[in-house]
């Protein structure tokens, strides 16, 4: 049995085809599940259903070869802190993510998701993503933050973060909707 974390071998269900296990993670609501539907599938979800263990899959092409993209979307809620490490088993890269919109998800980057992927996933490429940022310039979601003295985080804030305290991190920005 492989490592956890440990890289998967390549497989090949065709001449010139490879595979990747790419891992989502982060707090629960914060746009991973979106993110995966709209890259995979090219839709975004209707209504929010918190996931439990999905996996999408999506094709592209690198040079000459086909990849396979394995997509697998984690429950970013305390109560599957357990199964959760499961899910890392073979994985090529770690995608964190948080919403752009709530302080406290891009706190939990350092807090929890940052150190549970190094401990799982030793030497894995991990790549942080700000979600929703379509949001900050929504009225009504800046007056629900200013109410509570809060304010979005910013790309700035994200790079700055990132190179400081994780300098393994790449990082990138979504939105919550694709127009």
């Amino acid at each position: 049995m492989d490592a956890p974390g440990a890289p998967a071998p390549t497989a090949a269900p065709g001449p010139g085809r490879k595979e990747l296990k790419i891992v989502i993670v982060g707090d629960g609501g914060c746009g991973k599940t979106s993110l995966l539907m709209v890259y995979s599938q090219g839709s975004f979800p209707e209504h929010y259903a918190p996931s439990v263990f999905e996996k999408y899959t999506a094709s592209v092409t690198v040079g000459s070869k086909e990849v396979t993209l394995n997509l697998y979307d984690t429950a970013g809620q305390e109560d599957y802190d357990r199964l959760r490490p499961l899910s890392y088993q073979n994985t090529h890269l770690v995608l964190i993510c948080y919403d752009v919109m709530n302080p406290t998800s891009y706190d939990n980057v350092l807090i929890k998701w940052f150190p549970e992927v190094t401990h799982f996933c030793r030497g894995i490429p991990m790549v942080l993503i700000g979600c929703k940022t379509d949001l900050r310039k929504d009225k009504e979601q800046l007056r629900k933050l200013r109410a509570a003295q809060l304010e979005p985080i910013t790309y700035m804030q994200d790079s700055e973060a990132g190179a400081v305290h994780i300098p393994q991190f790449t990082g990138g920005e979504t939105e919550a909707q694709r127009s």
